[in-house]
C-alpha cells in the first residue's frame, strides 16, 4: 500500500506533485515517454449537498478503492484537492488513453450504497503524454491534462478526452 492521504490510500498532494516532478526528470533525461491521467467526479459537491457528507465520503473513497485496485505497481495514485490524478510512467498516450477509458467505464459501474439508497457515480477524465518533447516543466504534463478535463466538463462530463 502506499503513502496515505486520510486513509485512501493515495499519496497526497504534496507528494504527488512531487513524484510527478522526479518522474518527468527520469522521463526526459531516459527518453521515455510518461502519462497523466487526471480525473473528477461528477457532480460531486451537489451530491454532497443533496445527501450529505457520508455519501460524498463513500463515494471518494469507492473512487480512490477502484483507482488503487486498476493501477500499476509502478503508477503513482493521488490527490489534487477534488481530483484524482494518476501518473504513469513508460506508458505512451494510446495506453494511458485505454487506461483511463477502462478507469471511467469501472466508476461508472460502482455500486456504493448509502442507507440502501444506490448513488451512481461518474466521472470526467483529461489524459495527457509527455513523450520527451520540448516540454522543460513538470507541470506541463499536468496541465495538459487540466486542459483536456476542462474541455470534459464544458460538456457536460462523464468522458475521457486526450489532451491536443
Amino acid at each position: 500500500m502506499k503513502d496515505n492521504d486520510a486513509g485512501t490510500g493515495l499519496f497526497s498532494y504534496t507528494q504527488i506533485l512531487h513524484l510527478l516532478k522526479i518522474e518527468f526528470s527520469r522521463a526526459r533525461r531516459y527518453q521515455y515517454e510518461l502519462s497523466c491521467i487526471l480525473l473528477e467526479i461528477d457532480r460531486l459537491g451537489g451530491l454532497g449537498d443533496l445527501h450529505g457528507a457520508d455519501v460524498r465520503d463513500r463515494i471518494e473513497d469507492s473512487v480512490a478503492d477502484l483507482l488503487n485496485r486498476h493501477s500499476r505497481s509502478c503508477d503513482f495514485v493521488g490527490r489534487l484537492g477534488e481530483r484524482f490524478v494518476v501518473v504513469l510512467p513508460h506508458t505512451d498516450a494510446a495506453g494511458a488513453t485505454l487506461l483511463a477509458q477502462r478507469l471511467h467505464d469501472r466508476v461508472s459501474k460502482l455500486d456504493v450504497n448509502v442507507d440502501d439508497r444506490r448513488h451512481p457515480v461518474s466521472v470526467s477524465v483529461g489524459v495527457s503524454t509527455q513523450d520527451g518533447d520540448e516540454s522543460i516543466f513538470f507541470d506541463s504534463v499536468l496541465k495538459q491534462a487540466e486542459l483536456a478535463l476542462g474541455e470534459v466538463i464544458s460538456r457536460g462530463g462523464d468522458s475521457v478526452k486526450l489532451s491536443d
